[in-house]
């Protein structure tokens, strides 16, 4: 069962928090789902790097949110905290 709509907002918020700005997916260009939808119809999303226009970053290492939401990587860029 897919979770509420309310949960995979704050889930996605969670996450946006510490992603990298330049990490781009299709799944942003879909919104939200309705509660009887899935979250993501793919199953595996599709991510790139806007700074590169690629599957890679700029230091070579895979686009993905697994890798692209910490300050480890020299190309990482956080959002801006207010």
């Amino acid at each position: 069962m897919d979770a509420p709509k309310g949960e995979y907002a704050r889930r996605l918020v969670d996450e946006l928090r510490v992603r990298c700005i330049h990490l781009t997916t299709k799944e942003q260009f879909v919104g939200f789902p309705e509660d009887h939808e899935q979250e993501f119809p793919a199953d595996d999303p599709i991510w790139w790097c806007a700074r590169t226009s690629e599957a890679l970053g700029p230091d070579g290492s895979e686009a993905c949110h697994q890798h692209c939401h910490g300050s480890g990587r020299a190309c990482y860029e956080g959002p801006v905290q207010l």
